[in-house]
């Protein structure tokens, strides 16, 4: 689980994120990715039920926040970063799921 002031909670904030940031697809995940004032960086995970039930969202947001917590200390600091999951995640292995989070964070430079 990432600390409390490593999650985005404000709607506010996911929507400024939304229409602010810049969106990164990949197979799996949709990211948006802002700068924020703080010295580090915050995430918000978000499935809807196009995903499938709640088994299969829950199973995707616990696979992707053990993403996040592996490579946190590489990211650079000082963003705001939301993944949205996409309706087939729930096929991904987890090694795909990581490099599609990867490559995404390396198309907006901060890795």
């Amino acid at each position: 689980m990432l600390q409390k002031k490593y999650r985005i909670s404000n709607r506010a904030d996911y929507n400024f994120i939304y229409q602010n940031g810049k969106k990164i697809h990949c197979r799996y995940i949709i990211v948006f990715i802002t700068a924020n004032q703080l010295a580090y960086n915050r995430f918000g995970i978000v499935t809807s039920k196009k995903v499938g039930n709640a088994v299969h969202r829950n199973q995707a947001r616990r696979r992707l926040r053990a993403i996040i917590q592996k490579h946190m200390p590489e990211i650079k600091q000082g963003y705001d970063l939301v993944m949205v999951a996409r309706f087939n995640i729930k096929e991904a292995m987890f090694a795909a799921l990581e490099k599609d989070f990867l490559i995404a964070a390396k198309k907006a430079g901060l890795i």
